[in-house]
């Protein structure tokens, strides 16, 4: 608790050893202010300077009516209330409820392929360190499969395992778990070696010895790469939704674009940064507390 004390001291007045990277909630309110009132400018130029620029660039108030109640069309029902097939009129409610629906569809693709990837790639990555041969082979060829372009490699999931949301789950595990796979690799190499000697040494099994010390030991340096590998996730999820199934905002996102929608599109990619983003939040937080006996 000192110790945080000192640092936190220290990093208020600009000279000590933190170093601030979260923003401060008055500069992110003040940029997403600026953001909006820059967006809503360049609208009414656009607007009243080309034939469709109203279409292209939509003012704040028709993103907020006609962006958000379009939104309407993408509810495919099973909740209570009726669809818009059905007859039923554009609306808020409707609207919640079609971007509730298909986020909880897309949090589930992501969440699951993302804790595949984690729980395949870690054990993956400390039996691939035991032993430098196969280390670098296997680092070669990661290296390689994790250059891929991700929406290049997309539609072959889709053809692989149809289209399904066991071909997203799939798509999101391979973008992710190359990312934790060297870095556990890596993390694994960057240990001293008396860390490991010493155990050893006093008898220790190599199954005890990676769950006991090695593991707890990379878990400061697997931080980043966790949250690095949930990025990329969350980019394969968007790319697998792009192509053949029926749901999700990744496929509500490519709806608006086929029928050139744009405010429905700035609707959902709102929607999207915000889930995105509290779930990288989440991660961050989860794997702070679980690597806070190194602070």
């Amino acid at each position: 608790m000192k110790r945080q004390r000192l640092v936190r001291d220290h990093g208020q007045r600009g000279f000590g050893v933190a170093l601030r990277t979260r923003p401060r909630r008055r500069a992110l309110l003040a940029g997403t202010l600026a953001g909006l009132a820059g967006w809503q400018v360049l609208a009414l130029v656009v607007g009243a300077t080309t034939r469709q620029g109203r279409n292209v660039v939509p003012t704040l108030w028709t993103i907020m009516t006609e962006g958000i109640t379009g939104l309407s069309h993408f509810y495919r029902g099973g909740w209570g209330a009726a669809t818009t097939l059905q007859g039923a009129p554009d609306s808020a409610g409707l609207a919640a409820l079609a971007v509730l629906q298909n986020s909880l569809v897309t949090l589930g693709r992501f969440g699951a392929g993302y804790l595949l990837a984690v729980a395949l790639a870690v054990p993956a990555g400390l039996l691939v360190a035991a032993a430098r041969p196969v280390r670098q082979a296997v680092g070669g060829v990661a290296g390689l499969l994790r250059m891929l372009p991700l929406l290049a490699m997309s539609p072959l999931f889709t053809l692989w395992f149809g289209a399904s949301s066991a071909a997203c789950v799939a798509f999101v595990t391979f973008g992710a778990f190359w990312v934790v796979l060297l870095s556990t690799a890596n993390a694994v190499e960057n240990l001293p070696r008396s860390l490991v000697d010493q155990p050893r040494t006093l008898g220790l099994g190599p199954v005890r010895l990676r769950l006991s010390v090695i593991l707890p030991a990379i878990g400061p340096e697997l931080r980043g790469p966790l949250m690095l590998a949930a990025g990329t996730a969350w980019a394969c999820v968007l790319a697998s939704e792009l192509y053949g199934v029926q749901s999700g905002l990744g496929w509500a996102l490519n709806q608006t674009l086929v029928y050139s929608l744009v405010p429905q599109m700035l609707v959902v990619a709102a929607v999207f940064t915000g889930l995105s983003l509290s779930t990288l939040r989440l991660v961050n937080r989860v794997t702070g507390r679980l690597t806070r006996w190194s602070e």
